[in-house]
This record gives structure tokens, C-alpha cells and sequence, in this order.
């Protein structure tokens, strides 16, 4: 199933899961401290960033969108790429390596903490 995760700002150990198809299509399905994903794509709405940091106001402008895998408690073994977005230091996500390099989509990976964890070199680097 297709879906798109966030940060939840009430609960900031948790991910919330959103149906991108199916019955429950932009539903809020589960919550989860790790989610894995795959085909993954990151997006960030510019313009409700840009509201975000002009007004201080705390809302979802950014998420991960792709094929659930599953949801775990704790970050499974073998994801070390971090992939990560700090919003009043750029409005794009970037691997913690190279934060100059916005990365906009990653094979397989998961979400935990305040990161994207991925397996391999993520795709999609805009070089």
C-alpha cells in the first residue's frame, strides 16, 4: 500500500501513516517509531515551509512518500545512511554526510527518530 509518513508533532517518538489509495485514502491508518519504506520520495511544500519558519507556526510541511514495508518499535540492523531535514537550516532533505546535496528519493529504507535510515547510497541526488 502507498503511503505518506510524518513526524507527529504530538507524539514526537512517532510517525503518523497515511493511506495514499485504497478505502481509506488520506486517512490516518496507524502510528509507528519505525516505519519502512519502499521507492521512497521526500517532499517538502515550499510555501507552507516558508509559513513555518516566517511565523513560528508548528504544522506538517514535509513527508516520505512510498510503499509501506512494515512498522517496527526500533531501527532494525544494516540502515546507516541518514537521511535527515532541519527546516531553519535548509527546506529540502539531505543525507548528514553531504547536507549541500538536497536527496529527494531513496530505494528502501526506514524512518526513525528524526531520520530517513537507509541501507545503500539513497537515489535520486540532484548533483
Amino acid at each position: 500500500m502507498r503511503v505518506r509518513v510524518y513526524r507527529n508533532l504530538l507524539k514526537p517518538n512517532f510517525f503518523s501513516i497515511q493511506a495514499m489509495e485504497g478505502p481509506d485514502k488520506g486517512k490516518v491508518v496507524g502510528y509507528a517509531r519505525a516505519v519502512g519504506l519502499e521507492n521512497v520520495r521526500f517532499v517538502v511544500s515550499k510555501k507552507t515551509w516558508e509559513r513555518v519558519i516566517s511565523e513560528g507556526v508548528r504544522t506538517v510541511f514535509a513527508f516520505a512518500d512510498g510503499a509501506l514495508v512494515d512498522c517496527l518499535e526500533a531501527l532494525p540492523a544494516g540502515f546507516d545512511e541518514r537521511i535527515t531535514l532541519m527546516p531553519f537550516e535548509r527546506c529540502y532533505f539531505f543525507n548528514r554526510q553531504r547536507p549541500e546535496i538536497p536527496v529527494t528519493e531513496a530505494a528502501r529504507g526506514y524512518l526513525f527518530g528524526a531520520d530517513f535510515w537507509a541501507a545503500a547510497e539513497p537515489a535520486g541526488l540532484d548533483l
